[in-house]
């Protein structure tokens, strides 16, 4: 097999997400949930703009128009809805709770495009589910002697 770089880009991404859930539980003490939204969403668009400007044409239909607004809300309320729990609650609590976007982007992807991923995806998600529940279950045991 080829080495490829594109194969570092789940490596990457799992990155700058612990990068940003810790930022985000640092900052949530002395920002609200709606400037904190705000800052990654005017942080992230150029970086959006960057990587879509390749490819980019403009929407031809209201429709499409009307799934990329709603998409941004979405995408905005689920942000400010991730940042609401980091200042409320410790991250050791609220991180295996991410896990639950593996399931439902699977779901919408089937739903959507007709495609489930392959048996490697699924051992993955085992594996580092599993590890969460041994390192929550570990932590509370230590906590509780």
């Amino acid at each position: 097999m080829i080495f490829s770089w594109a194969t570092l880009l789940p490596v990457g991404a799992a990155f700058f997400w612990a990068c940003y859930s810790l930022m985000v539980k640092h900052l949530s003490s002395e920002d609200s949930p709606s400037t904190m939204v705000v800052y990654l969403l005017l942080l992230i668009t150029p970086f959006n703009l960057f990587l879509a400007v390749p490819e980019w044409s403009l929407p031809s239909s209201a429709w499409v128009w009307t799934l990329l607004i709603g998409a941004g809300a979405l995408t905005a309320l689920a942000q400010w809805a991730i940042v609401k729990a980091y200042s409320v609650a410790d991250a050791s609590f609220v991180q295996p709770f991410d896990h639950a976007k593996l399931p439902m982007n699977v779901l919408a992807g089937w739903i959507v495009f007709g495609w489930a991923p392959p048996g490697r995806l699924w051992l993955g998600a085992a594996i580092i589910v599993a590890s969460v529940a041994f390192i929550t279950h570990w932590e509370t045991s230590k906590r509780a002697k």
